[in-house]
């Protein structure tokens, strides 16, 4: 006991000598107790009469690390992986231009048409073709996802995609950073601009066709646009970009209604479709312009015409929520906006209102677009020709009493109250319906079946496409109105006779007119069907 106190007296001069610091005796570190070392051992021990022996103990401590110290590391990783990706890819060949380098450089792209890029220094844009697209392959035309009937639209496999085009845009190796003038690109570019003969030809067809009935795009201040920037067109200027494409692949589509074989229009019209897809992100996030609001209402048309509603109806929505950061649906009265101008701003925003709620009746969502939250006047049908129906001023009374439909039949606030009320709602929105049908004077003459559905005319298939929207608003009102009385409906079966609708049964009756309308509808045209 002596020797073993003798030991521990000395510790306090021996603890300078080694790196081992006690604490606490045996004793009291296995009682978790305070050790009071004394001169006879400590005070516990003493106390209770039990051997005081300190065990050495070497304390060997990690050095303290910052907090989140494992995120760094993985971050650090993570840049490793991301570092040794792009330095294997820089090694493949680009596939998109980069169009403000200062250096010739040969930039083959892989583009659905067959035309190779023009990278000589006589031609400065690479996103034009020098040459006529060739016919479509067999494995372009097995790609083709979105336009051809009874198929579903898709994205293209993002898995395809080569990035070694990121390379280009990387200032530092060691931190990999995009460029601050880079914007986010949502899809790959594919399609080359034709030449400028042949555009001009298609924005010929697509203004006398169809912007002519249902106005997106101001006619003059388009083409004035086309002869000062189609030389330089290119994915940088994405409102621009996107107008044209959708104005191409627009005029495409008309051409394949009028063709017996729409595959070759198809193609092409999916590949401007996609080019205009392509700065999706750029529309929504960096440019805040009239042109951004058209680009994406006319991309939404292409897609609307798709068995698919989806992308439509987000593209609707985008070009929605930026028209309202615009301001569209107020009355604008600024003193620097002239009458032109603001005639322009309407029609765009009656457009988009149009498809807003076409798209929000079929699919059973709600609209964006309120009708007790906007002010702004109706376009102006003062440059409409003399015979000519009013037919976007006619779609406009359609859609408003699409919204009403929606709002009072098929809402939230609709399917709580009783199926009485909803009745009684469903009676006052056909006689609206009605009073809007008698001012349409959408009549289809009785030969209309007759004739082929490639030789109607533009404004001929606004009509039909009119009255089956009409349709099938009426058939979504018609699902709660009143049901027919049994006795009416034994009596109606028990007749050999061809079985004639009842008085109020309105939708029969139309229905089995829209059946000679559906004959007609162009072969290649399957946006009346969906």
């Amino acid at each position: 006991m002596d020797s073993q106190v003798g030991s521990t007296a000395q510790l306090p001069s021996r603890a300078e000598e080694r790196p081992v610091v006690v604490r606490a005796c045996d004793m009291c570190r296995k009682k978790k107790i305070r050790c009071e070392p004394t001169a006879q051992g400590c005070s516990p021990c003493t106390k209770y009469g039990t051997v005081c022996h300190f065990t050495p103990i070497a304390m060997k401590r990690k050095p303290r690390r910052p907090a989140g110290f494992k995120y760094i590391a993985q971050l650090e990783k993570r840049l490793l992986g991301v570092e040794a990706l792009l330095g294997d890819r820089s090694l493949g060949k680009p596939t998109v231009p980069d169009i403000g380098s200062h250096k010739e450089q040969t930039t083959p792209a892989e583009l659905l048409g067959t035309a190779v890029l023009n990278t000589s220094p006589n031609e400065s844009n690479p996103w034009i073709q020098k040459s006529e697209p060739q016919a479509p392959s067999s494995e372009q035309t097995n790609n083709l996802l979105g336009f051809h009937h009874g198929s579903t639209f898709r994205a293209p496999d993002h898995n395809a995609t080569d990035w070694s085009t990121l390379g280009s845009y990387v200032t530092d190796r060691l931190w990999p950073h995009p460029a601050p003038e880079l914007r986010p690109v949502s899809l790959p570019v594919r399609q080359q601009l034709p030449t400028k003969a042949v555009a001009e030809e298609l924005i010929e067809e697509t203004f006398s066709n169809y912007n002519r009935f249902l106005p997106l795009f101001h006619e003059k201040d388009f083409l004035k646009e086309f002869h000062l920037k189609y030389s330089t067109s290119n994915p940088r200027d994405a409102g621009w970009w996107a107008c044209l494409n959708v104005v191409l692949s627009i005029a495409h589509r008309l051409r394949a209604i009028r063709t017996l074989d729409p595959t070759q229009e198809h193609i092409l019209a999916y590949g401007y479709a996609q080019n205009a897809l392509s700065v999706v992100s750029e529309l929504n996030v960096s440019d805040r312009s009239l042109s951004a609001v058209q680009a994406l209402a006319g991309m939404a048309c292409l897609l609307q015409g798709t068995p698919d509603p989806e992308p439509a109806a987000m593209l609707v929505a985008a070009a929605l929520r930026l028209a309202q950061i615009m301001n569209l649906h107020r009355e604008c009265s600024s003193p620097g906006l002239t009458e032109s101008e603001a005639e322009k701003r309407r029609r765009v925003f009656w457009k988009v209102y149009i498809l807003d709620k076409d798209i929000s009746l079929r699919t059973g969502r709600p609209f964006g677009q309120d009708d007790d939250d906007m002010d702004v006047r109706l376009p102006s049908n003062a440059n409409l020709e003399l015979g000519n129906l009013d037919l976007f001023n006619c779609r406009i009374g359609l859609a408003l009493v699409q919204g009403q439909v929606y709002k009072q039949l098929y809402s939230v606030r609709a399917g709580r109250q009783t199926a009485a009320q909803r009745a009684i709602a469903a009676q006052e929105l056909g006689s609206l319906l009605s009073y809007w049908k008698s001012s349409a004077q959408l009549e289809i003459p009785e030969n209309f079946a007759a004739s082929s559905g490639f030789q109607l005319s533009g404004e001929m298939i606004h009509k039909v496409v009119l009255r089956l929207t009409y349709l099938h608003c009426l058939t979504m009102i018609d699902r709660h109105l009143p049901p027919m009385p049994p006795s009416f409906s034994n009596q109606e079966l028990s007749r050999s006779e061809p079985l004639v609708p009842p008085p109020g049964s309105l939708c029969v009756a139309e229905a089995r007119k829209a059946i000679r309308l559906i004959e007609a509808i162009p072969q290649g045209d399957c946006a009346c069907v969906w």
